[in-house]
C-alpha cells in the first residue's frame, strides 16, 4: 500500500472507525429504548443536544451518523459517570472513577463498606465459577472498590 493510499489514522492504536462504533454501542446502551435515560432526560443532564444523542448512536457507515466533537463526548462522560467512561475506554484497556470529593470518609461506614464488597466477591466466588450474573454485580463490586481506594489515596495525598 502506498503512503498516499493509507488513510489518516491506520497507524494508530484505536481506528476512528474503531472509537465511534464503540461510543455509538455504548451510548445505545445508557439512552433510548432500554436504557437508563431518554434523550431528554440526557440532554438535561450532559448540555449535548438530544437530536446530536441520537446521531452519534448510530454506527458510523449510517446515513444519520454524526461525529461527537471532544467537548459532546466528554459531556456525556460526565453526565454517564465512570461506568459509561469505562466501557468507553475498555477500548484502550483503560477505565474510570470518580474522583473523591474533599471530605474524608466516616472511618466506621468506609469499613463497613469495604467489608460488604469483599464479602459479596467471596459470597460469589463460593462455588468455583464466576457465572455471567456474577460478572455483572462484580462490575459494580469493583467500580465501588476503586472509588474506596481512591477515598484512601486522597486520604494519603493530605498526609504530610
Amino acid at each position: 500500500m502506498s503512503m498516499s493510499s493509507k488513510s489518516v489514522g491506520d497507524d494508530l492504536k484505536v481506528s476512528r472507525t474503531a472509537a465511534f462504533t464503540r461510543f455509538a454501542e455504548t451510548l445505545r446502551l445508557y439512552v433510548g429504548r432500554g436504557g437508563r435515560f431518554s434523550y431528554k432526560e440526557l440532554e438535561r443532564k450532559s448540555g449535548v443536544p438530544a437530536r446530536m444523542i441520537e446521531a452519534y448512536r448510530y454506527e458510523p457507515d449510517h446515513e444519520e451518523w454524526r461525529a461527537a466533537p471532544l467537548e459532546h463526548v466528554l459531556s456525556l462522560i460526565a453526565a454517564l459517570g465512570p461506568e459509561f467512561a469505562s466501557d468507553m475506554l475498555a477500548l484502550a484497556d483503560q477505565g474510570a472513577f470518580w474522583l473523591p470529593d474533599d471530605g474524608d470518609p466516616n472511618p466506621g461506614e468506609f469499613a463497613a463498606e469495604t467489608s460488604e464488597n469483599t464479602t459479596e466477591i467471596v459470597r460469589r466466588a463460593a462455588d468455583g465459577v464466576f457465572c455471567a450474573e456474577d460478572r455483572k454485580h462484580l462490575k459494580a463490586v469493583g467500580q465501588r472498590k476503586i472509588q474506596n481506594g481512591m477515598k484512601l489515596v486522597a486520604m494519603g495525598s493530605k498526609a504530610a
